[in-house]
């Protein structure tokens, strides 16, 4: 009798472990999905953000006419490694200024045979309107690297799961150092108590019997 409870514990044991398991793994794989999501919307959102922010800028530079200015502001964005380039047109699609070594239009929309696709590959253009007093005076157009800035929040998040599983694994090992402080005494317990159930069983009936009577 001892042996099949002792066989039905260790079962309902293991099948919570299975259970334990199988839950962590789904909520770590929804986690990787989550974060992928959430990865790409982040990726989205700073480039409309650095667009239009950049788009305020050139607006103001070209509505005074400030030249120098706009080029400083091109070229400060060209400069940063998440940009692969920068224009400014007027409103009729002329270039004012463009930032060196810019991709054209036909190359990075894949229009004709070029030799230079593979540079397309990652980058996307984003483009905003310049207004001035509700009357259009031109675009702004600003190429990402979203390859990069994917690059950059991958390793923030490998980083991230990497912890996760490491404290992880500690909890695991602290609990394996616990049940061995405490496996013993434990066992020494159960052992005794199930020893004792009948004597307190039999005590609860006797019991039972006085109030009876």
């Amino acid at each position: 009798m001892f042996k099949k409870r002792f066989l039905v514990l260790r079962l309902l044991q293991f099948l919570t472990i299975l259970v334990l398991c199988g839950i962590i793994t789904y909520y770590f794989i929804s986690l990787k999905s989550d974060s992928n999501d959430i990865r790409y919307q982040q990726t989205q959102k700073f480039a409309y953000s650095l667009t239009n922010l950049a788009a305020a800028e050139a607006t103001r530079y070209l509505s005074q006419e400030k030249k120098e200015n706009l080029q400083l502001l091109i070229d400060d964005l060209s400069n940063d490694p998440i940009v692969r380039d920068a224009t400014v047109y007027d409103q009729l699609g002329q270039i004012i200024y463009q930032s060196n070594n810019v991709l054209p239009l036909p190359v990075l929309l894949n229009i004709g045979n070029n030799k230079r696709k593979k540079e397309t590959i990652g980058v996307i253009p984003y483009i905003a309107e310049l207004y001035v007093d509700q009357t259009k005076i031109g675009y702004l157009r600003i190429t990402l690297e979203q390859k990069r800035i994917l690059s950059l929040i991958q390793d923030y998040q490998d980083r991230g799961f990497s912890i996760l599983i490491f404290m992880i694994l500690l909890s695991f090992a602290a609990g394996i150092i616990f049940m061995a402080m405490f496996y013993r005494r434990t066992k020494a317990f159960y052992k005794n108590f199930i020893q004792e159930m009948p004597k307190l069983i039999e005590d609860a009936k006797n019991e039972a019997n006085k109030y009876i009577k």
